[in-house]
C-alpha cells in the first residue's frame, strides 16, 4: 500500500465509536497497563503455583519419560521435526486419521531435557509461565481489537485465566501443544489487527510467522482459516474483497504446512482404528454417530458453564452411544442451533453499525467457539477419544467473550467503561472468581502424579473402561517394579478390581485381561492366570506378551513343561528379540531335560545380552549337566567374574 496514496486507513471498530461521557481520555492506548499485566500474571501463578510440586502424569510419558527423541536433547530435534508426535515412544504413528504433528512443542520439551533431564517442576513452571504470558497477550490483543473496550478486555483476560476447564492443559505438561498454539494464534490476531490499524507491513508479516508457529504448535489452528475472517468481518470494518485479501495468505501458510506435514508422515497409510477404546466410533455410520457427536458437544458447553466434575478420561462407555430419541442429544441439538442462529443473525443486522454492541461481543463470541471446537468433535474425523478438556483451550476464548459482555449487559456497565473495576461488579465478578479459583487449585492437586489422578477419576468417570484401567495398571505397575513394597498386597487387590471394573464395561478390552494374569501369576494362583491369558488369545492370537506369559505360568506354577515350551515358542517366534521370552524358553527346554536345545536358546540369550553373570552360570550348569565340566568351569569362572555367585 503506497504512502503516497490519500490515507484511508480502516480502524478497528471500536476506534470508530462515537465519545461517551462514561470514557475517559486518560484511558487511552497510551495507558500505562502494566499494574493490569501484572495482576494477570500473578492470578495466573496464583492458581496454579501449586502444579510446581506435581510430578509427571498420564501422557507426559509420551512427549517426556518415555519419548526416546526427547530425552536426546538438541540430538533429537531432527527426528522430532520430521516423525509424528508418538515416533518417539511407539516407533510409528498410532493408528488415528491423519496423525499427529506438533514439532514445535516437541522442540521445546527436547531443549528443557538437554538442559535439565527429568525435572517435573521445571516443565510446570514453563507451563505456568507460558500460560501467564497468554493471559498477558490476550489481553494486549483485546485491546488492540477493542481500544476503547479497556475494562471488558481485562475481565475477559482474568475469567480465561481463572476458568477451571484449563486445568487440564496447563497441570499435564503434555498439553503444552495447547498453550503455544493458543499464543501464536493470539499474537497473530494482535499484529493482523496492528497491521489494519497502521497498514506497517512489517506486522502483517509477523501475524503469518505466529500463524504458521501455531500450526506447528498444534493442528487447531487451522480453524482460524474461518475465525481470522470472522474477527475481520466483526471488527475491522473493511469490505469483502479486503477480507479475502488478508486471508488468503493464511490459507497459502496452512496449504504449506499441510503439505510438509503429508509428506513427512506419510498419511495415506495412516487408517482409522478399529480398536474401540482408541476409536469409540468404530463401526459407526456418520448418521448412527451423529447423534453422540451431538451430545458430547452438549456436554463441552455445560463443562464450560459449570467445570465440575473434571476427569482426564472421558472414554467408552463414560458418554453412552446415543440415540436420536434421547431427551440429552435434542437439548443439545435444539440449543446450540437456536445459538448459532441467534449469533448469525445477530452479526448480519450489525453488519453496518459503526458502534459494537454488547450483543454483537455475544454473536462473535458463539461463533468463535463453533469454528474452534469443530476440530475436535469426531465430527469430520477420527481424534482418538471422544471428548477432552483440553479440547475446550482455545473455543473456550469465545465463551469468555460472551460471558464477559453478558456479565456487563446484566450489571449495566458500559463498554467504554475506563479501566477501573466498578463496585456495582465486585460481587457478581469476585464470587465468579472465588468459585474458580477454588475449582482451579483443588483439581491442580489431583494432578499430582498418575495414581492420585487417576483414584480420583475413577470416581468422576465411573464408566469410563480406560479410567478404570489407568487406575489399575498405575497400582500394578509399582508392585511389579517394587517387589517389597509395604502396600503390594492392597495394590494388587484394588488393582485386580479396577480391572474387573474396566472389564464389565468393555470385556474385549484384552490389556485388562493380560494384566489380571500377571496379578494371578503374582499370587500364583495358575488356573485362574491361565484362564484370563486365554481370553486374551482369544482377542488377540498373536499377543506375544501373553504367550511368553502363559510359558511361565505352565513352567514355574505347573511344571508342565511341554506346554510352556510350545507357548514360548511362540513368544519367541513373534519377537526373537525379546530377552525375557528367550531365557525362559533355555529354562524350560532344561527343566525338559532337553539340554542340546536348552544350550542353544541360552546362546541366543547371550547374545542379547552379553554381560549378565546368570546366563553364563546357566550355561555353565547346562554343559556340566552335559557332562562337559571344562566347558561348565569355564563359564562358571565368566560369570563370577562378572559378579555372579
Amino acid at each position: 500500500m503506497s504512502k503516497k496514496k490519500k490515507k484511508h486507513k480502516s480502524e478497528s471498530a471500536s476506534e470508530q465509536l462515537s465519545e461517551k461521557k462514561s470514557y475517559s481520555p486518560k484511558a487511552s492506548l497510551k495507558s500505562n497497563f502494566r499494574n493490569y499485566y501484572i495482576s494477570i500474571f500473578i492470578l495466573a501463578f496464583a492458581l496454579y503455583g501449586n502444579t510446581l510440586y506435581n510430578k509427571y502424569a498420564f501422557d507426559d510419558t509420551v512427549v517426556i519419560t518415555d519419548n526416546q527423541f526427547t530425552k536426546k536433547g538438541f540430538s533429537g530435534i531432527a527426528d522430532l521435526v520430521t516423525k509424528d508426535l508418538f515416533a518417539g515412544i511407539y516407533g510409528q504413528s498410532l493408528e488415528l486419521t491423519g496423525g499427529r504433528y506438533r514439532p514445535l512443542t516437541l522442540i521445546t520439551h527436547a531443549i528443557e531435557y538437554e538442559f535439565f533431564g527429568e525435572n517435573p517442576g521445571m516443565s510446570h513452571f514453563i507451563n505456568v509461565l507460558l500460560f501467564a504470558i497468554c493471559g498477558i497477550v490476550l489481553f494486549k490483543t483485546l485491546l488492540q481489537i477493542f481500544p476503547r473496550f479497556q475494562l471488558f478486555s481485562f475481565i475477559t483476560a482474568i475469567i480465561f485465566i481463572a476458568h477451571p476447564i484449563h486445568t487440564e492443559v496447563v497441570a499435564n505438561i503434555k498439553s503444552r501443544d495447547e498453550i503455544l498454539c493458543f499464543l501464536f494464534l493470539s499474537l497473530t490476531l494482535l499484529y493482523l489487527f496492528k497491521f489494519i490499524s497502521t497498514e506497517n507491513r512489517k506486522h502483517f508479516l509477523l501475524s503469518g510467522l505466529f500463524y504458521f508457529l501455531s500450526l506447528f504448535s498444534k493442528e487447531n489452528g487451522i480453524t482460524f482459516l474461518a475465525a481470522i475472517p470472522l474477527a475481520l468481518f466483526c471488527f475491522a470494518k473493511i469490505d469483502f474483497k479486503k477480507i479475502a485479501l488478508y486471508t488468503t495468505p493464511f490459507l497459502v501458510l496452512a496449504i504449506i504446512y499441510l503439505g510438509i506435514r503429508a509428506g513427512l508422515l506419510d498419511t495415506s497409510k495412516i487408517k482409522d482404528s478399529t480398536d474401540l477404546m482408541e476409536n469409540p466410533f468404530y463401526g459407526l455410520g456418520f448418521m448412527d454417530k451423529l447423534p453422540t457427536v451431538i451430545r458430547i458437544a452438549g456436554k463441552y458447553f455445560a463443562l464450560l458453564f459449570f467445570p465440575h466434575p473434571l476427569s482426564s478420561d472421558y472414554s467408552y462407555s463414560q458418554i453412552p452411544i446415543s440415540a436420536w430419541g434421547d431427551i440429552w442429544v435434542l437439548i443439545a441439538l435444539f440449543s446450540q442451533i437456536a445459538l448459532v442462529v441467534f449469533a448469525y443473525r445477530v452479526i448480519m443486522q450489525t453488519k453496518n453499525e459503526e458502534t459494537i454492541s454488547l450483543k454483537k461481543l455475544i454473536a462473535f463470541g458463539v461463533l468463535f467457539y463453533f469454528i474452534t471446537v469443530s476440530i475436535v468433535t469426531n465430527l469430520f474425523f477420527n481424534i482418538g477419544a471422544p471428548m477432552g478438556e483440553r479440547f475446550l483451550f482455545l473455543p473456550s476464548l469465545g465463551f469468555c467473550l460472551a460471558f464477559s459482555a453478558l456479565v456487563f449487559f446484566l450489571i449495566k456497565i458500559d463498554l467504554t467503561h475506563v479501566l477501573r473495576i466498578p463496585s456495582k461488579i465486585y460481587l457478581p465478578l469476585g464470587t465468579i472468581l472465588i468459585l474458580c479459583s477454588f475449582k482451579t487449585i483443588t483439581r491442580n492437586k489431583d494432578w499430582k502424579d498418575n495414581l492420585t489422578l487417576f483414584e480420583k477419576d475413577a470416581k468422576a468417570s465411573p464408566n469410563s473402561a480406560k479410567i478404570h484401567y489407568y487406575y489399575g495398571n498405575t497400582m500394578l505397575t509399582q508392585v511389579l517394579n517394587d517387589k517389597t513394597a509395604p502396600n503390594r498386597q492392597e495394590f494388587l487387590i484394588k488393582s485386580k478390581g479396577e480391572f474387573y471394573k474396566s472389564i464389565s464395561i468393555y470385556p474385549k478390552f484384552h490389556w485388562c485381561w493380560y494384566n489380571l494374569g500377571l496379578i494371578y501369576n503374582e499370587f500364583g494362583n495358575a488356573d485362574s492366570a491361565i484362564y484370563v491369558l486365554n481370553k486374551v488369545l482369544e482377542l488377540q492370537p498373536q499377543h506375544i506378551n501373553t504367550q511368553g506369559l502363559l510359558g511361565s505360568v505352565y513352567g514355574k506354577l505347573t511344571n508342565d513343561y511341554p506346554k510352556a515350551i510350545s507357548y514360548l515358542q511362540k513368544a519367541v517366534q513373534y519377537k526373537p528379540n525379546d530377552l525375557g521370552a528367550q531365557e525362559n524358553l533355555g529354562i524350560a527346554y532344561a527343566m525338559n531335560k532337553n539340554f542340546p536345545q536348552a544350550l542353544e536358546t541360552m546362546q541366543k540369550v547371550l547374545q542379547l545380552n552379553p554381560n549378565n553373570p546368570q546366563t553364563y552360570n546357566n550355561i555353565g550348569s547346562l554343559y556340566g549337566n552335559m557332562g562337559d565340566t571344562i566347558k561348565a568351569k569355564e563359564y562358571f569362572a565368566k560369570g563370577k567374574q562378572l559378579g555372579g555367585q
